[in-house]
């Protein structure tokens, strides 16, 4: 087993889903789902180098989200609404404490995404 902490391992555009994720968590808005996630990463990263990020896209967000919940850092939650097509919209919340992102994001992003 290794001892190497998950963050080091996520890209950049992971850790600013879940930073994303952990501030939507700080504000008591989640768990949140894919469409409204995209819609706050956008929000957030408009100030944020290209070259550090880029565009993120609603399929980019839904990668992260798989990633960081193999890393156990978000879970999906199955909301009993269903969308209109009939189909149920997971949504995300954090699986570690809002700290714990904090202190672990790469400082580039940290500086530049959190309130």
């Amino acid at each position: 087993m290794s001892d190497e902490s998950p963050f080091e391992s996520i890209t950049l555009t992971n850790q600013a889903v879940l930073l994303t994720v952990a501030e939507l968590a700080r504000q008591n808005e989640t768990p949140v789902q894919t469409h409204d996630l995209r819609k706050h990463c956008q929000e957030r990263l408009a100030d944020v180098e290209t070259e550090v990020i880029g565009t993120i896209s609603e399929a980019d967000i839904i990668r992260s989200l798989y990633q960081l919940e193999d890393e156990d850092l978000v879970n999906e939650i199955h909301q009993s609404a269903t969308s209109p097509t009939g189909k149920g919209r997971p949504a995300y919340t954090l699986a570690v404490s809002e700290t714990t992102v904090y202190d672990e994001i790469d400082e580039r992003l940290h500086e530049t995404l959190v309130e």
